[in-house]
């Protein structure tokens, strides 16, 4: 367990699902396809809900697109990694950018961040939002790359 987390308890309730997505209809679309998975989800638009919704929805993963107005994904995990409540909580970063992209490169160097390549089907998006849920923290990941 990493140092000043508090560890939230997933028993008795749906895995929750943190989408971060400005464009509005990919980010209905989770919000509306992912229940059927078996998440409960929340859906922030930018990164300025993410504060706020980190602490009030307590999110077991976050899923959120690289390329958001104002900031990018890079910027969304250090906020994530400097959260003291949730600091570990995993995060995918759905993109179609090119993972040579040097800012995308530098987010996975942090703490339990993933790439998941657009577009991505439902049953890979499903097994890797629960294959991040259940890995424990500073478990050593076999692949920052899901095609």
């Amino acid at each position: 367990m990493t140092s000043g987390i508090i560890p939230r308890p997933r028993v008795g309730r749906a895995p929750r699902v943190l989408v971060v997505e400005d464009h509005r209809y990919l980010g209905g679309l989770l919000r509306d396809v992912l229940p059927q998975g078996g998440f409960e989800v929340s859906l922030v638009t930018d990164t300025n809900g993410l504060e706020t919704a980190l602490e009030t929805f307590e999110p077991d993963v976050i899923l959120a697109d690289f390329r958001l107005r104002g900031e990018d994904g890079l910027d969304l995990c250090r906020k994530v990694r400097s959260n003291p409540l949730c600091g570990d909580v995993p995060v995918i970063l759905h993109t179609a950018i090119d993972p040579r992209n040097l800012r995308l490169q530098e987010a996975l160097t942090l703490p339990r961040v993933t790439l998941l390549l657009k577009p991505a089907d439902f049953q890979t998006m499903v097994s890797l939002l629960r294959e991040q849920i259940s890995r424990e923290p500073g478990a050593a990941e076999a692949s920052h790359i899901t095609v």
